[in-house]
């Protein structure tokens, strides 16, 4: 009887020591798991990561540089001889076509992670001529109509664009605005992958 009930003990005792094992087998295999993947840095398809950038930058037209312009246009007939001169105030706005941005995302098992935004040309996005602005020095007086600026408007718009595309200092201010907007933007995504490196050209 007593050698049954020792025989009994000791089944018990090999089948608690058979179950704390597999119960540590499983704890170390969560445990390895779970620190695994928590040390695992998150990777990222390169179509996945340049579509969530797309999506990020998808701003139809982004105005980066505003200047307050105060200039001076001749107006001609159509034969040539000089009708007037207008002076005026114009506001101008020069951005970039965020829809025409292009996204290059290396692949993960690159030696060096890095994601290329190309911006597209600086442009002028707008030309707004403040019509109350608008002062006249006739040299024909025949052209002193009640509808003179319908015509000095448009003339007014052409000289203020053509004055700005001629300072390159307005497209670098434009560009530099541009940089730093788009550094914003991503500033979320490089933080959450800190493996990647950003670089705009």
């Amino acid at each position: 009887m007593e050698t049954e009930n020792h025989l009994k003990h000791k089944t018990r005792l090999i089948k608690a020591f058979c179950l704390l094992v597999i119960l540590l087998l499983i704890l170390f295999f969560l445990w390895h798991r779970i620190f695994s993947n928590s040390n695992k840095p998150k990777e990222i398809t390169t179509v996945e990561a340049t579509s969530r950038l797309e999506k990020i930058l998808q701003i139809s037209e982004l105005s980066t540089y505003q200047v307050t312009f105060n200039g001076v246009a001749d107006i001609h007939s159509d034969d040539g001889s000089l009708l007037y001169y207008t002076a005026y105030q114009a506001k101008v706005s020069i951005g970039l076509d965020m829809e025409k941005i292009q996204v290059s995302v290396t692949e993960p098992e690159a030696p060096e992670q890095k994601i290329t935004v190309t911006l597209p040309e600086i442009e002028i996005a707008d030309v707004n001529v403040d019509p109350g602005s608008l002062d006249y020095i006739f040299e024909d007086s025949s052209a002193d109509t009640d509808t003179v600026s319908i015509t000095a408007l448009p003339a007014c718009k052409a000289d203020a664009e053509a004055e700005c595309r001629s300072d390159e200092a307005i497209f670098e201010l434009a560009r530099e605005n541009a940089v730093r907007t788009v550094e914003a933007l991503m500033q979320p995504f490089l933080v959450q992958n800190k493996a990647y490196k950003l670089e705009i050209v």
